[in-house]
This record gives C-alpha cells, structure tokens and sequence, in this order.
C-alpha cells in the first residue's frame, strides 16, 4: 500500500484553502462523534439530513455529504490526500478559484453516484478525486513523496503513475462489481471532472500553459507526429519547384529544412535558429518557408532569442506563404514591434501596425499595438 506524504512542487503562496477544509472536516467528524456518544438519535437525524441519499434527494447533499465520513480511518484518508494534492492545484487556480472547484467537484462526484447508484454516500472523496484529477493534468511530471507499507520505506514516485494507478484500481473495482462499500463511481466522476476543468482551463489559456502540464506535453506530442509526417513527406518527394533538375542541391534543401524541423520538434531553440539561419544562407528565402507550424514557431523562437532581422525575415515569409491565417495580425504586430524598438525603420514598421491594428481584437495585443504607434509619433 503507498501512502501520499508530500510533492516536489514548490508553493508561490502559503495554503489557506486547503487547510480550512481539512479544518471544517475535521471539526465536523469530532462534532459527530461527539453528540452521538452523548444522544445517537440526534447526530442519526443530522446525519440523515446532509448525506447525500438518491432515494430521498436534496439538492445540499451534493455539498454537505463531503464533509461527512463514517469514522477515523475514513477521515484519516481523506484528509492525508488533500493535505498531499491540494496545496498545488489552489496554488494555480487561486483561493476563490480552487474553494468553487472543490465545492463543484464533489457535487459532480455526487451527482453521478446519484444517477447510477441508489444507495446512500458521505465523504470527502469524490471532491478529493477532483483535486487529484486536476492534478495530474497541471502537475503530471511532479514526484510524490510516497510511504511504502509493505518495506515501510520512502520512495519517489511520479504523479501520473501514481494518480493513474489509482484510477485504474477504482476503474476496476467499479467495473468488476467489488467495490464493496466505497463509491468508486463517484471516485471516477471526480477524476474525469478535475481532469476536464483543468485541460478547459489550460486550452482556453484562463490558466497560465506551463511547459510540463498535461495539455502543453500532448501538443508537443503532436507537433511532433506532424513534424516527423511532414519531414517523411519532404524526404519522399526530394525535390522542389526550381531545383528539380539538381539532385545535389535538392538533396542539400530537403536535409537542410528536415534539419531545423528535427531541431523545433525537439525543443531544442538555439540549434533550430542556426539551422534556419544556414538554410536562409544556403538556400534563400524563397525555399526557406516551412510549414505553417514550423514557421510560426521558428520566427517566434528567433525573436525570443534576440536575433531580430531573421525573425523579421521569418515572420514575412510567414505573410508571404499563409497570408490568410488567422495569426496574421499578431505576426504583422511582431513585425512591427521589431522594427519599431530593433532595426529602426519607422516605416515599415507603420504599415505593418496599422494593418495589426485592422485584425487585432481588444485586449493587450491591441493596447500593444496603440503603444507601438504611439513611439513612432
């Protein structure tokens, strides 16, 4: 059995949240315990109001049967794995943010006990379930401090294969009819729902993208298949619209452009700029223009990295080959950007913001772009 201690994942803020839930809880379960030693039939009528019953439904148990449990080792559980994975995930979604997403959380895990399952529920778990879910889309690539029962010795284990693991056990458990007493539907509909809130949020950037979050390693995984696709294609075809009489120099084209695709697709910036910068030299711009991804990223990379005049270079091949993309107008604001504070040409530099300025959207693109126009007087 692995017990959760800790994370590697450092807080930017102390936790606050987190620790008032695990207080209302525990208060809560020492209340209970208390008024039934003192009248049972008391706490027995209490209790029957706030747990959740898909027999008898009111809309407050989807809340209030989360901060019930049905004795200490229960409690005990819960809490370890929320004192464990919460920190984090209210970290990243904010106090408020996190308080809404774990309130709804378990109202989700309820829920879809309710619907599937008619027999009573309390506990912390499914809302618990969320947090992890969520986790392991914002945090895959963390290690959790981990306390191995069976040598009783600490270990570090990866947070997707230990959430994933758990997954797999309630999964399991709940399609092979021998979950016995814990609801492992509401665990599943917990984890689908944090995992869900999480990549929405990341998709629609309402949550800053971090380089190893579950969303941002999946689209580099695509770029990747893409790029090893296109390169096959380019290999394949080894020629080009002008140097098909040239063998020699199709070849030296097609090795040149596979080599800064190669280089993107590993992440690896500095040796994809070289590359581009030798296939400008070698080759020219017109048989410098890659695909669409590939071109945004190395003109983005090029001015990331400082070396303006061939992110220039690399942003107007783009206009050139996609003129009608939907990223025109912010690629004519990086141009434009470029020329206004780099390589001094006023006006060029003009053309371009005012055509941004067409496309742009309100936001802080389009308050750059006004900043821009206003330096060049």
């Amino acid at each position: 059995m692995l017990i959760p201690l800790g994370t590697d994942r450092p807080l930017a803020r102390p936790t606050l949240i987190t620790l008032a839930i695990i207080f209302v809880n525990v208060v809560v379960f020492a209340a209970g315990e208390t008024i039934s030693r003192v009248d049972p039939d008391r706490w027995r009528a209490i209790e029957e109001l706030l747990i959740l019953k898909p027999r008898e439904f009111r809309w407050w148990g989807l809340f209030s049967y989360a901060f019930l449990h049905g004795g200490p080792m229960h409690i005990a559980g819960n809490m370890v794995f929320l004192w464990v994975f919460g920190p984090n995930v209210e970290d990243r979604f904010g106090r408020v943010g996190f308080l809404v997403f774990y309130l709804l959380g378990g109202a989700a895990a309820g829920g879809f006990h309710t619907f599937f399952n008619p027999n009573p529920v309390l506990g912390a778990s499914g809302a618990i379930a969320a947090v992890t879910g969520a986790y392991l889309v914002l945090f895959p690539k963390t290690n959790i401090k981990t306390l191995f029962l069976i040598f009783f010795s600490l270990i570090q284990v990866p947070a997707w294969w230990f959430i994933g693991a758990r997954i797999a056990w309630d999964f399991y458990s709940t399609t092979g009819g021998w979950s016995g007493n814990v609801a492992t539907g509401a665990h599943l509909a917990g984890y689908a729902f944090g995992a869900a809130i999480g990549m929405v949020l990341l998709w629609t950037k309402i949550l800053p993208r971090e380089v190893y979050d579950l969303f941002s390693i999946s689209k580099q995984a695509v770029r990747r298949r893409q790029f090893r696709e296109l390169q096959y294609a380019e290999r394949k075809q080894r020629t080009t619209k002008t140097a098909a009489a040239d063998p020699a120099k199709t070849e030296a084209l097609a090795t040149a452009r596979a080599d800064v695709l190669e280089r993107i697709a590993a992440s690896d910036a500095a040796g994809a700029s070289a590359a581009y910068r030798a296939l400008l030299e070698a080759h020219g711009e017109a048989f410098s223009l890659l695909n669409r991804n590939a071109q945004y990223d190395i003109a983005n990379t090029l001015l990331k990295i400082g070396d303006h005049q061939t992110a220039a270079t690399a942003y107007r091949l783009f206009l050139q080959g996609y003129p009608n993309d939907s990223e025109v107008p912010l690629v004519r604001l990086m141009i434009g950007l470029i020329n206004v504070r780099y390589l001094n040409d006023p006006v060029r530099a003009r053309q371009d913001l005012e055509a941004a300025l067409e496309g742009l959207p309100g936001g802080h693109e389009r308050d750059l772009a006004k900043e821009l126009m206003a330096e060049l007087g």
